[in-house]
């Protein structure tokens, strides 16, 4: 079983900035900075729970387990709006919870994925 590790963590913007200057001064230096790839801060927890929202979760499964090919085609499974469930791809690509791969076979140009079958968050306070 595949599983994608991301922590979830509520910083004001003041603590954001500082480690964005820490991860860049040592992507300089040549080192990894593997933790900011791994990590989505909110500057509060109702802005996590957004983040977290049930239709971003069905989203998640339902690329998972049903394969759509297209935003649109996934749009119908969901039974939602096509720009909303393009504004949740994207968010949801930004973080790296999803990827868009360029089509093997047929007319579509993206293939949605999810390489993964759980997510495990840590969340700090």
């Amino acid at each position: 079983m595949k599983i994608k590790h991301i922590t979830l963590k509520v910083k004001t913007l003041d603590e954001m900035a500082a480690d964005f200057k820490r991860a860049w001064k040592e992507a300089g230096k040549g080192k990894s900075v593997r933790e900011a790839a791994e990590t989505v801060c909110f500057d509060s927890v109702e802005d996590m729970h957004k983040f977290l929202s049930p239709e971003r979760i069905r989203l998640l499964k339902t690329v998972h387990e049903k394969t759509p090919k297209s935003i649109y085609e996934l749009a119908r499974m969901l039974d939602r709006d096509r720009k909303n469930v393009t504004e949740d791809v994207k968010m949801l690509e930004a973080v790296g919870l999803i990827e868009r791969k360029a089509a093997k076979r047929g007319k579509e140009k993206v293939e949605l994925v999810v390489d993964y079958d759980r997510i495990q968050m840590d969340i700090a306070v």
